[in-house]
């Protein structure tokens, strides 16, 4: 290609790199060594042709034979730091050369103009996602993500998705989990291969434990050296059993939208963590596979509770003479109905540790905070009531709910439902259906 029909782009003044050194510059999405030698300069591919090292990280050391070469970090690869060449025994016959011109002491390297996007499993998983709804992605770029890294960054600039670059894997993970618990929507977090997924691991316990959906996206290493113990070969597979849901390898023979309409499906219906596990190969194979999304793959979402047992609560509720509510984080979504319901009531509202806040503390039916990080009138308001009605807590020993009162309680999670002992009235049905659908079915305000 004619020099004129290059983009000519600026990388540095001459000053910021000495004689003798080498340096890694990107250019677009081109990454570059760039080399002083000799008092000449040369820009070349910056992949080492065995395992993908960045030669641009590597230095110019003197070989047996006297002669200077650009030795790869990772392996002891060499490269003459002027042609690219090998010193003969590579399998390789040396590094693509980019034109390079020094101009006012001020360094430009040629490049042809970029090529269009070709479409790769990335983009099906990544467009995938965007469909489910995922809005925003926390995470870390590096050598084994790369390939998903760049379709993320596609979706960015297209609207799709926001991206929110963390120093540490483990805010990524408390990020993620704190906008699940937030939105009820799940957000993912990206990491590199190693000890970058396994960094996640207490954040994913978080949302675990609170039941947030997330999306964990982990790079690994290539298919060529998984499983004998490669530099940061780990089975994540197995890290990542026991904190999620669902844990898959993406490979090159998976279905990789209905993989990823499965994480994401998962992580929302299970509200728990969804994995998957990119090689780094794999997520720049070229597809022209249709992306997926929940069309046809969910019902509705607003389980009402039964009439029996809207009778019996209306019926316990109608006989307390001092109800009050306990509103736990699962009830997140349905706070306004939730205190509607104690207005109707007269009723006080004490939340549970993690559903602080879900009541105004100006509000005049709040009383506080329950349990051991609680309040002295929440503890008063439980010991004198004569009917606990729980709505969307664990009943965590933490908290503290009276378990010899008569207790209603309603989660739309059957496990949660009696789950450390035996309630009155068990109900299975949304929080926000059982306020709107028992509401009618009230006399009056509580003592009346």
């Amino acid at each position: 290609m004619n020099n004129q029909d290059l983009d000519w782009i600026s990388v540095g003044r001459v000053e910021d790199l000495p004689e003798g050194r080498v340096k890694t510059v990107t250019v677009n999405t081109t990454s570059i060594c760039l080399s002083h030698f000799d008092g000449q300069w040369a820009a070349m591919d910056n992949r080492c042709p065995h395992q993908g090292g960045p030669l641009g990280e590597g230095s110019i050391e003197a070989g047996v034979d006297g002669q200077c070469w650009i030795r790869c970090p990772w392996h002891g690869w060499d490269f003459h730091p002027l042609t690219g060449a090998p010193p003969g025994g590579h399998e390789d016959s040396g590094q693509e050369l980019y034109p390079l011109e020094v101009r006012e002491g001020e360094i430009f390297i040629g490049l042809a103009p970029e090529p269009e996007h070709a479409r790769t499993v990335s983009d099906v998983m990544a467009e995938t996602m965007v469909n489910w709804g995922v809005k925003r992605v926390f995470g870390m770029v590096g050598h084994s993500n790369l390939g998903l890294a760049d379709a993320i960054r596609v979706r960015t600039i297209k609207g799709d998705i926001g991206y929110v670059g963390v120093r540490h894997e483990g805010a990524a993970a408390f990020a993620a989990s704190a906008y699940g618990k937030l939105t009820g929507r799940p957000a993912a977090c990206l990491t590199i291969a190693g000890p970058g997924a396994t960094n996640l691991l207490t954040g994913m316990w978080d949302a675990n434990v609170d039941r947030a959906p997330v999306l964990a996206l982990t790079g690994q290493v290539q298919t060529q050296v998984f499983g004998p113990g490669a530099f940061q070969d780990i089975d994540l597979k197995s890290a990542f059993h026991a904190v999620s849901k669902f844990s898959q390898p993406v490979l090159n023979s998976s279905n990789h939208a209905e993989l990823m309409s499965l994480a994401c499906k998962s992580a929302l219906v299970e509200r728990n963590v969804s994995h998957l596990i990119f090689p780094d190969d794999v997520q720049t194979i070229e597809s022209e596979a249709a992306a997926s999304g929940p069309s046809g793959r969910t019902g509705g979402s607003v389980v009402v509770p039964s009439k029996d047992d809207l009778d019996q609560a209306a019926g316990l509720i109608n006989a307390a003479q001092r109800p009050v509510i306990v509103m736990g984080h699962g009830a997140v979504e349905a706070r306004a109905a939730v205190i509607g319901l104690a207005e109707r009531l007269g009723a006080p509202v004490m939340t549970t540790f993690k559903g602080k806040g879900l009541i105004a503390d100006s509000h005049p039916n709040a009383a506080g905070v329950l349990g051991r990080s609680g309040t002295p009138i929440a503890s008063w308001f439980m010991n004198e009531a004569d009917l606990i009605i729980a709505l969307g807590s664990s009943f965590a020993n933490h908290t503290g709910i009276e378990a010899s009162k008569p207790i209603i309680q309603v989660d739309f999670e059957r496990m949660q439902l009696g789950k450390f002992h035996p309630v009155t009235l068990p109900v299975w049905g949304e929080i926000g259906a059982f306020c709107a659908a028992v509401t009618p079915r009230l006399s009056g305000a509580a003592g009346s």
